[in-house]
């Protein structure tokens, strides 16, 4: 028996906007659409603000306080964290310690379950049937031999810190602190200065909460707010990604650049509508693609004109209310 297959009405439409969208994109001289998402952050397309760069590297070198990268959803914080994650074990301080990292990017962790992310991520040995005091222990032991005899300060960052359980906070207390009085005791005039250092972001309910359930930590530590994206860092936003899409992105100069086909009204619209924030940026710049692709289709004009962005702008105005 032969069973008859019938093109569906959703693969129909699914062949036409895919050929649409892609029409657009070979116009436009790039590869694939300029505003997919990535999982892994490239270096390139990120939109450098110096003064909140410098700030960020000052209490690191300075080694006094902890950091705390506070921001909306969508506003660049994981972005920074995985390129400093990268950069850092490159750079060494004034002191010429060099640094050794770790990331733990997972949520709603309980104790043991936090001990033991924060130890694999920076590389401790210890066995499984070890209790969470026991596994901690033995990564507050390795960053002390690392700080002695490698000459390397732990930087442990930790996304979305306050969205755990309140027992792993504890975890980070007793990390946050070293080295302890036993250790400077043991180690006389070597170890006058702290030896682990916490890199964490969140949003400012993050940062309320962990004000309520970890002061010892908070009070310890500089929160540093992400700034928004003004028009020239939006329209430089936008066409890093255009110039990465049409694989250009090596000679990308930062001091004259194009944005076509979006005209630098529409992106100062979109940057306006999206309040600076990178994520929603992304999000509007696609939607003004589709627009702009069906333009294309019908007319073959491919611009992004200010009429589409707040054409666009309008339709998103519910989701971005939801979603901020």
């Amino acid at each position: 028996m032969t069973i008859a297959i019938h093109e569906s009405a959703l693969i129909r439409h699914f062949n036409t906007r895919k050929e649409v969208l892609r029409a657009w994109e070979e116009r436009i001289g790039a590869r694939f659409s300029p505003f997919r998402g990535f999982k892994m952050p490239d270096s390139r397309l990120y939109i450098e603000d110096s003064d909140f760069l410098d700030s960020i590297v000052d209490l690191i070198i300075t080694n006094e306080r902890h950091v705390f990268i506070r921001g909306p959803v969508g506003s660049g914080k994981s972005t920074l964290m995985l390129l400093a994650l990268r950069d850092l074990p490159t750079l060494a301080d004034r002191k010429g310690n060099k640094f050794i990292t770790g990331y733990v990017g997972m949520t709603g962790l309980y104790e043991k379950q936090m001990a033991s992310a924060i130890a694999d991520s920076l590389r401790v040995k210890y066995r499984r049937s070890w209790e969470s005091s026991q596994i901690i222990d033995a990564v507050a032991k390795e960053s002390l031999r690392r700080y002695l005899e490698e000459q390397s300060r732990t930087a442990l960052f930790i996304e979305d810190v306050a969205d755990n359980q309140e027992a792993a906070f504890h975890k980070l207390r007793f990390l946050a602190d070293l080295p302890t009085e036993e250790m400077i005791d043991a180690y006389s005039g070597a170890l006058d200065e702290p030896i682990f250092t916490l890199v964490m972001s969140g949003t400012l309910i993050y940062w309320n909460a962990m004000l309520s359930f970890l002061p010892q930590i908070a009070h310890r530590t500089e929160p540093l707010d992400v700034p928004p994206l003004n028009d020239a860092k939006a329209r430089e936003f936008i066409g890093r990604r255009i110039a990465y899409a049409q694989g250009q992105i090596d000679s990308f100069d930062p001091e004259t650049f194009d944005v076509y086909p979006f005209s630098d009204e529409a992106v100062k619209v979109i940057n306006t509508a999206t309040k600076g924030n990178p994520r929603d940026i992304r999000m509007l710049a696609r939607g003004c693609q589709q627009v702009a692709a069906e333009n294309f289709r019908n007319s073959g004009n491919p611009d992004v004109t200010k009429d589409i962005a707040e054409l666009v702008s309008k339709a998103y105005a519910t989701l971005l209310k939801e979603v901020q």
